[in-house]
């Protein structure tokens, strides 16, 4: 009977993909939270990877041996997961800013939440854009177009191709595209901005002809309602914007990190 043993260039290959999974799961913004034992995110790590490394077996060049080498391969890894990760993390850190700006007109500003995937401090509104955006991406199937993603990364950035490939990136659109992080959150919050400014000249208008009244007082409750009632009116045209959001990312993900 001959003896059973695996090739050491597919342990290698496997170590390949395992690094690059690791990576882009650990820093992922659905499994960063604190609560998901470490544990728990290596062995899904394990079992993602086993499953990827069935087709790109042998598409995969295995690690090199030399320390230098499986060095560079190891560093280029981790920059094609955090690049991966971080184009998620702008969509979501657009609707932590615009939650926040939300939550300083209507006076919400003080009243803070512990982030569970964080850690910190956020607000209300911002934990409210969160959960919405999160709702969204996958009811647009954004977890299969995520997986899709990573596996399509194994194809165009192999391991150990990062600085070859990244050099045909062009900077500008990587710029344009983290500008994002500002044009969506103030494309969120102009509703109610727009909203409590007009209030707030009109309350301004009450205060010049009833002078009498404590204008003071009854605007934290005013304010507040007027707030939340035109959020949940402008509910349907968040969710399309964050929609178009999601939607700009694969582009941008397929299009210019992997074309």
């Amino acid at each position: 009977m001959k003896p059973w043993y695996i090739p050491l260039d597919l342990v290698l290959s496997f170590i390949a993909v395992l690094i690059r999974i690791s990576f882009i799961l650990f820093s992922l913004p659905f499994f960063r939270a604190k609560a998901i034992p470490p544990s728990f995110k290596a062995f899904l790590s394990l079992a993602i990877s086993f499953v990827f490394f069935i087709p790109l077996a042998h598409k995969i060049e295995p690690l090199p041996i030399a320390p230098v080498s499986i060095g560079s391969v190891i560093l280029g890894e981790v920059f094609t997961g955090i690049i991966l990760s971080l184009s998620m993390l702008i969509i979501l850190g657009a609707l932590e800013v615009a939650g926040d700006i939300v939550s300083f007109q209507m006076g919400f500003g003080f009243a803070r939440v512990a982030d569970p995937v964080t850690g910190v401090q956020i607000t209300l509104i911002s934990r409210f854009f969160q959960i919405l955006g999160t709702l969204i991406f996958f009811s647009l199937n954004g977890h299969h177009w995520l997986i899709k993603t990573i596996y399509t990364s194994f194809l165009k950035i192999p391991p150990g191709k990062f600085l070859t490939i990244i050099e045909n990136v062009q900077i500008g659109r990587i710029i344009n595209f983290t500008g994002l992080i500002f044009t969506l959150a103030f494309k969120l919050a102009a509703p109610i901005i727009i909203v409590l400014f007009l209030s707030e000249i009109g309350m301004g208008l009450i205060v010049k002809f009833a002078p009498q009244i404590n204008i003071l007082i009854v605007s934290f409750a005013f304010t507040i309602i007027i707030g939340i009632l035109f959020a949940a009116l402008s509910i349907e045209a968040w969710g399309e914007e964050i929609r178009q959001a999601f939607e700009i990312l694969f582009t941008f993900i397929f299009r210019t990190l992997f074309k």
